[in-house]
């Protein structure tokens, strides 16, 4: 079993959530969003410096172990325009991503990834980016309907369009840490119910 290194610090900076709330209260180490865009400048309340709350989840994380930094983008997100608007109004700094880690095989965490790859190469100076998933992320995947007919999921994007876009894919069940043991990925995860298999190959 790998070993994780421990940190002085985790940022968690959320880029596609599926809520926005300025108002709500929030523990001492939270910043809501409001209380972010006013540090960065905002002087009044406008639609135009909102982020864009859609099904799905994308987030940016910072460790930090002395004067040693890594970032690793955790999911993408369901589509290119959540993830755009939302990194640019939060000034998300995408060149620092060193990895990238899809948690599991579904669109609504996966449909912005291309968008990404290019965004963190436009700033890393077109350097690949180490992509990690699990193999079994690949498969087609449906909804069976109560009259038995299948709804069928958009398919999370393939290794070779993954590679073709500059990802270099760790495609792996085992556990591992990377970026100097700073992040740890558990590999599979053992199944014991019969959900989500996804479709025969």
């Amino acid at each position: 079993m790998p070993t994780l290194t421990a940190v002085d610090r985790l940022d968690i900076q959320v880029l596609v959530d599926n809520s926005t709330d300025g108002l709500s209260s929030t523990p001492a180490n939270v910043e809501n969003e409001f209380a972010f865009a006013t540090r960065r400048g905002l002087r009044a309340s406008s639609g135009r410096c909102l982020c864009c709350a859609v099904h799905g989840f994308s987030a940016l994380l910072t460790a930090t172990r002395g004067d040693v930094k890594h970032s690793v983008l955790f999911d993408s997100g369901p589509e290119d325009y959540a993830f755009e608007r939302n990194t640019q109004r939060l000034g998300a700094d995408l060149g620092q991503v060193e990895a990238i880690v899809l948690s599991h095989g579904h669109w609504d965490h996966s449909g912005a990834m291309f968008s990404a790859l290019g965004a963190i190469r436009a700033r890393n100076g077109n350097r690949k980016v180490p992509y990690y998933a699990h193999p079994g992320m690949f498969a087609s995947r449906a909804m069976r309907l109560p009259n038995g007919t299948l709804r069928f999921l958009d398919d999370v994007p393939s290794i070779a369009d993954l590679s073709a876009q500059g990802a270099d894919v760790v495609c792996t069940t085992e556990p591992r840490t990377f970026l100097d043991d700073m992040f740890y990925v558990s590999g599979e995860i053992p199944r014991v119910t019969p959900f989500e298999r996804g479709l025969p190959a």
